[in-house]
């Protein structure tokens, strides 16, 4: 074969070469496919591609592949170095032809091994080609040799050049194709974790929009980021009035310091789990409720606020006390009648001893005495019964009128309103009779008389006026006492209460709303504690027809 159609042949070569490796995708088997090719054109018995690899970490690091030779043949043999025979390919200056290698000046001027290590096949001829890209970055090198001398001439070297520029033109299009997949993947990835975050995010938000606790932010001031329907409806606020102000404005000024608290745990990254206390809601009123607040983090993980739960507890609160309520009136009720029951034993014995000595007595004044005597007894076992066996009563309902109960309370009770220095007004302008437990209406009837007396010790105007209204009849009880204070007022009704310092068991008024709602009626409490108004007024309405009555 003539030189010229030699040639030909190894341009065809290295054509066929080129569009293979354009065509492939898998890096090793283009540097495979070069290293081969150059072996092949250039006569060689062994050659080698060290070629650069960055991995995702970014770590870079140097492979090789072999033709003409396996890797158990140069495995002890450590990677060629920047030396005076490899370095100028490794750097990228220009390539490196030698016809007796060992006979060059550059070789073997490099510590340890000065020359080829021991064992190494021997090598004469060396040719090595700088793999570059167009940029000018140099990814590795082509290194040919042979135990021959004057093997490789310049065509070698040309064809070698032209192998390694296509090389080059592969491995580069492989890193684009790789990076771009890489990119394609981290963008799918990217895209699947917005769409998981975005559907979190929707799930997180509809749990704030629909759930029933107030949920709310805040940042590390104080001031209000968030604020959720349900926090709206508790508090009465509107997002658009809370958010930007700060957090004091729905807490009790006594307990600001609390809130600076909360603001120094969450800075420190500490939660606080349900913290029970007082919150203001828009019209003043103020609920217990339960909080439970978190640090809230931004991407880099520093604290930026604090999220709230906070829970309505003030139903629970009510229903809570209810029960104590409950037990202490059961308790205190078993209690109560156990005295009552003991204290009117004796009171039958001293009536029954009364009623001996007036049926032997002769002188009128004596009998007079004793039977005054009785009337106290009676009026005790009365009093007795009310003040301690505060009962539902069992015996059924008669046809009453409120002003004789009234009348009748009256007597009981004045000769302790003529002692205090009380004056007793009354307007009796209904006779009407209602269906009523005789017993329940004469205990509340007791009850706000002997509460109006303990309000005027110094003296002052009872007055218990009956009257007509529609469909009802009204028992007004009105006191000139020193009034009940407004913070107070609410709670009167309340099982246990009372502003009595010494004396009061504050189950009166609690057993009166009892026993009015018994019957269908309503009672209501209006005071005042004005220098020039002050005083009580109890009002109790009962209903002309109710379940009695229809009876």
């Amino acid at each position: 074969m003539t030189k010229t159609a030699d040639l030909k042949r190894k341009l065809e070569r290295v054509l066929q070469v080129g569009l293979s490796l354009v065509r492939s995708d898998d890096l090793q088997h283009i540097v495979q496919l070069a290293t081969d090719a150059g072996r092949e054109l250039c006569g060689a018995q062994f050659g080698a591609f060290f070629y650069n690899v960055t991995d995702p970490g970014g770590e870079s690091y140097r492979l090789y592949t072999l033709s003409g030779a396996t890797p158990e043949d140069f495995d002890k043999f450590p990677q060629p170095r920047n030396t005076q025979v490899f370095g100028p390919t490794f750097t990228g200056r220009s390539s490196v032809r030698s016809g007796d290698i060992p006979k060059d000046p550059r070789y073997g001027q490099n510590p340890p091994f000065y020359g080829l290590p021991e064992g190494h096949p021997p090598v004469r001829s060396f040719l090595s080609v700088p793999v570059k890209t167009l940029t000018g970055e140099t990814l590795g090198g082509l290194f040919y040799g042979h135990g021959n001398a004057d093997v490789f001439d310049q065509e070698s070297e040309d064809l070698i050049t032209a192998i390694a520029a296509q090389a080059a033109v592969a491995i580069e299009n492989a890193r684009l194709r790789e990076d771009l997949t890489r990119k394609v993947d981290d963008l799918q990835l990217a895209d699947e974790r917005h769409k998981e975050t975005a559907k979190r995010l929707n799930q997180l938000a509809a749990i704030i929009q629909y759930s029933e606790d107030a949920i709310l932010s805040k940042d590390l001031t104080g001031r209000i980021t968030s604020w959720n329907p349900a926090a709206a409806r508790i508090l009465g606020y509107s997002a658009d009035e809370m958010i930007g102000e700060s957090i004091l404005k729905i807490i009790p000024p006594e307990l600001h310091g609390d809130e600076m608290v909360i603001l120094d745990n969450i800075r420190n990254g500490r939660s606080i789990e349900h913290f029970e206390t007082i919150r203001l809601t828009k019209t003043g009123e103020r609920i217990d409720v339960a909080l439970t607040i978190s640090p809230l983090r931004d991407e880099s993980g520093q604290i930026i606020g604090a999220s709230k739960i906070m829970r309505d507890i003030s139903d629970q609160k009510r229903l809570a006390n209810s029960l104590l309520q409950a037990e202490k009136i059961a308790a205190t009720g078993k209690m109560a009648a156990t005295i009552a029951h003991e204290i009117n034993n004796p009171l039958e014995a001293v009536v029954n001893l009364l009623y001996l000595a007036r049926e032997k007595a002769t002188d009128p004044e004596q009998v007079r005495y004793l039977s005054a005597a009785d009337r106290e007894i009676a009026r005790v076992s009365h009093v007795a019964r009310q003040t301690l066996g505060y009962y539902r009563e069992h015996t059924s309902a008669v046809s009453i009128s409120l002003a004789s109960l009234v009348a009748d309370a009256l007597r009981v009770y004045k000769p302790r309103c003529d002692a205090s220095d009380i004056r007793v007004e009354t307007h009796f302008e209904s006779a009407r009779k209602v269906m009523a437990r005789k017993g329940e209406m004469m205990q509340v009837i007791s009850n706000l008389m002997t509460n109006a007396i303990y309000a005027m010790p110094h003296g002052g105007v009872l007055t218990l006026t009956v009257l007509d209204e529609p469909n009802s009849i009204a028992l007004c009880v009105e006191d000139t006492g020193e009034g009940i204070p407004p913070d107070t007022l609410p709670r009167v009704f309340d099982a246990f209460f009372t502003t009595r310092k010494t004396v009061g068991t504050g189950i009166g008024l609690f057993i009166a709303k009892q026993f009015v709602e018994g019957h269908g009626g309503r009672i209501k409490i209006e005071s005042s504690t004005a220098a020039e108004t002050h005083g009580t007024k109890v009002t109790i309405n009962l209903p002309l027809r109710n379940e009695y009555s229809r009876g």
